[in-house]
């Protein structure tokens, strides 16, 4: 359980510092703020919603030993996909698939079991990890980007 409350804690911590950044956005400062190569603040935090559901996916893979790689997957390629799809929706509604996913994720880490940590595969970013990698992932990636956005806000 001790692991569980870790990555709990690591993803609650790492979700709440995105929020308290965004939340102090509005929708068109957002959609005007260049956070990433191409990507607007607004587009990233799509991308952050994204790719939380991509994670959740692997980690259903791991856990049922199944493949994790999609033939000829390119991360870039899907990471654009999944931004420009959610480009129409508005900032409230990307803020809400962003606290949704984040719930599914922390939902899912409470069927891990005991077994299931350990479990390993490829990640579509070119690495071998484990169950328990993945959720680790999340949060560095969370934290990655919150970094991106911080640095377009200093440059604002």
């Amino acid at each position: 359980m001790e692991r569980h409350d870790k990555l709990r804690k690591r993803l609650v911590t790492s979700h709440q510092a995105v929020l308290s950044v965004i939340e102090t956005l509005d929708g068109v400062t957002a959609a005007e703020l260049s956070a990433n190569d191409g990507w607007s603040g607004k587009d990233l935090l799509a991308h952050l919603a994204a790719s939380e559901l991509g994670h959740c996916h692997v980690i259903r893979q791991l856990v049922a030993d199944r493949p994790t790689l999609i033939a000829d997957f390119d991360l870039d390629t899907f990471n654009n996909a999944e931004v420009a799809k959610r480009r129409r929706r508005s900032w409230e509604a990307t803020i809400a698939e962003y606290r949704a996913n984040r719930a599914a994720t922390l939902a899912l880490l409470d069927t891990i079991t005991e077994a299931d940590w350990e479990k390993a595969g490829p990640h579509p970013g070119g690495f071998d990890t484990t169950v328990e990698g993945v959720f680790r992932v999340i949060a560095i990636h969370e934290k990655r980007h919150l970094r991106d956005l911080n640095n377009a806000l200093k440059k604002q």
